[in-house]
């Protein structure tokens, strides 16, 4: 079970990977049995799933001396021994949307995706013009998050919560309305990748954990 709904998870996300790629003069997505590769403009979304260790070779080909991170899903597989060092851990996360209704606590409003991306630091074009990507934020953009429609599943990303007003549900309100208007879309699953911090919110809200994902950055 818990395989089925990785697979699910990592499809969304590697069509989510298209998605960013698609409005990107230098987006590539290239898939196959080694390894998932995406190159972009910006820095942070120079990514790699290793599904093989024969996927080395390509990821280092596509990238060069660009930073890059690589994902795997095995946390033990080290990459030490090849030029890697260990940086974030991640859970990703899967919901199903058949049923699923709880009203937001606090007032959330539909917003473009590029003012998002701006709020976020990373620039209004990364979002601007994407296909099939909504946003959410409180009403004074105490906090806000990306919902990109790939198939039947609902991918999230980008969920921030400014640091003063974390832990006052604002969230949590804003994950709610993302995912009431994915299942009015006609979505029926929504998934995520958690950092630690997140995964009280992300659990309490019905999400199950199907595995880790370990990324791992150049070493210096």
């Amino acid at each position: 079970m818990l395989d089925g709904l990785f697979t699910l998870h990592e499809n969304s996300l590697i069509a989510s990977w298209r998605l960013l790629a698609s409005v990107d003069p230098e987006g590539e997505v290239v898939d196959d049995q080694d390894a998932v590769t995406m190159s972009h403009s910006h820095p942070a979304l120079c990514n790699a799933l290793l599904r093989s260790p024969r996927g080395l070779d390509r990821i280092r080909k596509v990238f060069g001396e660009r930073h890059h991170a690589v994902w795997v899903r095995q946390p033990g597989d080290g990459l030490e021994v090849v030029g890697y060092r260990r940086n974030e851990c991640t859970v990703p996360m899967v919901l199903e949307l058949a049923g699923w209704d709880r009203p937001p606590a606090v007032p959330v409003v539909a917003v473009a995706p590029g003012d998002v991306a701006q709020h976020s630091g990373v620039g209004r074009s990364m979002l601007a013009d994407l296909p099939h990507t909504y946003g959410h934020a409180t009403e004074r953009w105490e906090s806000w998050a990306i919902t990109m429609t790939t198939g039947a599943v609902a991918n999230i990303s980008f969920v921030t919560t400014r640091e003063e007003f974390q832990r006052r549900g604002l969230g949590r309100a804003v994950m709610t309305r993302a995912l009431l208007d994915a299942r009015y879309r006609g979505e029926r699953y929504a998934t995520l990748q958690s950092t630690p911090a997140g995964l009280r919110l992300y659990r309490g809200l019905g999400f199950r954990d199907v595995g880790v994902w370990q990324e791992w950055v150049p070493a210096p």
